[in-house]
């Protein structure tokens, strides 16, 4: 009877440790909702992973602008989809003023992506055939980290997109 206790001790707590990691989230975003999005973001910060710091880089994300201006843009995503982003910065290389955008969610199985297209004029988002899609790194109440991967001198490294509310 002894032998039987501890091999229903031990049954129970490898029960108890798959039901606690069953119920963690890997990632901070595996299944969020459209609403977790939704709202005014702004993107405070931009970096590069699988570069050093000290490399100088010139990019331009969105087929739009410089990635520096985009520091400190403003972004609005209602849950409709019809958002936009504002380029608040006046540089040489940026062009400061509001870009229509048509926003969704994507899943591919375990990563969540966010997309846009950008809605020029009075085109209809049905009628864009191009568009931006980014890894939902994380997404949190005041927080949400997208990244997208570029190719630079032939490998991939990653455009990190810091927002806040």
């Amino acid at each position: 009877m002894n032998k039987y206790a501890r091999v229903l001790t031990v049954a129970c707590m490898i029960l108890g440790v798959a039901v606690f990691a069953a119920c963690s989230s890997s990632k901070g975003n595996a299944g969020a909702s459209r609403s977790a999005y939704t709202g005014n973001w702004t993107l405070n910060n931009i970096s590069f992973d699988g570069i050093s710091s000290s490399t100088k880089f010139k990019a331009t994300v969105f087929d739009d602008v410089a990635y520096s201006c985009l520091q400190g843009s403003s972004w609005s995503l209602p849950n409709n989809g019809q958002g936009s982003y504002t380029v608040n910065s006046s540089g040489s290389e940026c062009a400061p003023g509001l870009r229509q955008i048509y926003w969704s969610l994507q899943k591919d199985g375990s990563q969540q992506y966010f997309q846009f297209k950008r809605l020029d004029g009075d085109v209809k988002a049905k009628n864009v055939t191009t568009g931006y899609r980014m890894e939902v790194t994380s997404i949190g109440d005041n927080s949400m980290q997208l990244r997208s991967p570029i190719n630079f001198e032939g490998r991939t490294i990653y455009i990190i997109y810091d927002f806040s509310r």
